[in-house]
């Protein structure tokens, strides 16, 4: 058997499926965000009324709802802001989330970004909340603290 050291030290990583943001006829924005881990499917959903900031918010809000029925009640991470800036002529998402940090019992601030290839929001919005929550789910998945 022929296994190099990255096999062994890989680790899964919870996989964006799907991002769909819709408008309604009364001006309401809902997202609905897919995510995959160990060949289970989480749904996350969320909806407000409004354009533009909401329409960020939303994407990010539906993409915490999924990461929360993947995780239970067992970490619980909460929207600070979101954001969209153009960089290099390209317009990137912003995040930033809070996090309860066990260890000391305080809230921990994480910041993620994503280019929104393509011009498609929902699959920015979404991926930056994943590379905000990567290294603290990496570790919380792979040990379950």
């Amino acid at each position: 058997m022929n296994t190099s050291w990255q096999d062994t030290l890989a680790r899964e990583r919870i996989r964006l499926v799907e991002a769909q943001l819709a408008h309604g006829a009364d001006t309401r924005a809902q997202a609905e965000i897919a995510l995959e881990w160990k060949a289970v499917e989480y749904r996350g959903k969320a909806a407000a009324v409004g354009h533009g900031a909401v329409d960020l918010r939303v994407c990010a809000e539906a993409t915490l709802d999924a990461l929360h029925r993947l995780l239970g009640a067992r970490l619980s991470f909460r929207l600070v802001g979101v954001k969209a800036v153009r960089a290099f002529d390209d317009l990137v998402a912003i995040v930033a989330l809070s996090v309860l940090d066990p260890e000391t019992g305080g809230q921990r601030r994480l910041v993620g970004t994503a280019p929104t290839d393509d011009g498609s929001l929902p699959h920015g919005v979404a991926r930056a909340v994943l590379n905000a929550t990567n290294r603290v789910l990496g570790n919380f998945l792979a040990t379950g603290e």
